[in-house]
């Protein structure tokens, strides 16, 4: 058989890890569960894709970067939505350092997103660079963003992926590469080293090679690890997990001790579901409150009340306006911030001169109370 699909650095990495598991993913078309981790990676690529990819000299402002993580947000693969919404604003809170760190030396880079295709030694690879940019000798940077919350910077050194991604850049851009770059962005650090050795490239291209004559060779035996195997997809389809209860069947428990493991087993499902229905639940209930203009409501055996404070936030955009219109004021000093309780407090203050109040409200946004007491009738 011919490849199935040119071979990238994932796919290759998958065919070492588990040939099987690249046959059943790649050869019978068999997709993976949706995972949140690589979800929200894209969504912060997609975010950065858009800070450098404009066609002027001038980066976007924070708002449109904010606002272009919620629009192409990737929301597949969340456990519910507490934990998407937990995620949503560790993107958005990475997006605001990577901006104040990086906006002032704004450059637009050579390359956003440089999709590559190349052969070696006939075997078709193709694969995505996230940024290159163009070193002042006129050598070319790669860099490549990292979402996860820890990074093995040792791997740096040797790392397969970085190697393909010199050797395709020069291959075809005709410019050697001087650096190269992981991004580590929820510690927002870049961690980099130079140019490849000619010795790594050549171990990769070797490596290519191999995998791709094992794959045509329909070499697709399965190759157990407890890390790999822990994780993975595939295990219903694998002769490994099958023929495993034949081998070393499992004691079975007394008829308490089984409903009790049982149960057990099930509690996490129904907490995630119970948590998913709370606030599916709760969105509908504050949606009608805010419809009706109600504070309290009644059901047949529980009243529920919506509880907390109004807020007003401001956008970046206003809050220089709200900073110059306190210093008119000579509230400045006192509030020495455009947002937070003190502004609150300020807004609540009788004693706080009515056009004031106004234009704080004006250039600000509310947000109402999203708090529920529930208490039984």
């Amino acid at each position: 058989m011919d490849l199935p699909r040119a071979l990238s650095h994932s796919s290759i990495s998958m065919y070492t890890e588990c040939p099987l598991k690249y046959k059943l993913k790649y050869v019978d078309g068999i997709p993976e569960k949706p995972k949140h981790f690589f979800s929200f990676g894209q969504s912060v690529h997609l975010a950065l894709e858009f800070f450098y990819g404009g066609k002027g000299p001038a980066a976007p402002s924070l708002e449109e970067l904010i606002q272009s993580l919620k629009d192409n947000w990737v929301s597949t693969g969340y456990r519910d939505q507490a934990q998407e919404a937990e995620y949503f604003l560790q993107g958005k809170d990475i997006l605001t350092g990577y901006y104040k760190k990086h906006v002032k030396g704004f450059t637009p880079p050579l390359h956003v997103e440089y999709d590559f295709k190349l052969a070696v030694e006939g075997v078709p690879v193709t694969g995505k660079v996230d940024r290159i940019d163009r070193l002042p000798d006129g050598k070319l940077s790669i860099v490549d963003y990292k979402t996860g919350k820890a990074l093995a910077v040792d791997r740096i050194e040797t790392d397969a992926q970085l190697t393909m991604y010199q050797l395709a850049c020069e291959s075809g851009l005709g410019a050697e590469v001087g650096q190269l770059t992981f991004y580590h962005l929820p510690l927002l650090k870049p961690h980099s080293v130079g140019r490849r050795p000619e010795a790594l490239v050549s171990a990769l291209r070797s490596r290519i090679v191999d995998t791709a004559a094992a794959i045509v060779a329909e070499r697709f035996d399965p190759k157990p690890s407890e890390n790999a195997c822990r994780w993975c997809d595939y295990k219903a389809y694998c002769p490994v997990f099958s023929k495993a209860p034949e081998a070393a069947p499992a004691p079975s428990a007394d008829g308490d001790l089984a409903a009790l493991i049982d149960r057990s087993g099930d509690i996490p499902a129904r907490a995630a579901e119970a948590e998913r229905e709370a606030a599916e639940v709760k969105a509908a209930i504050l949606s009608i409150l805010r419809r009706k203009g109600y504070v309290r409501a009644f059901g047949a055996r529980y009243e529920i009340q919506r509880s907390g404070v109004e807020k007003v936030e401001f956008s970046e955009h206003n809050k220089k306006k709200v900073i110059r219109l306190l210093k008119d004021y000579g509230l400045y000093e006192k509030v020495q911030a455009p947002s937070g309780p003190l502004i609150q407090k300020l807004l609540s203050d009788p004693g706080t001169d009515p056009l004031l109040r106004a234009s704080l409200r004006e250039l600000g946004s509310a947000v109402e109370p999203s708090d529920l007491k529930v208490t039984p009738l």
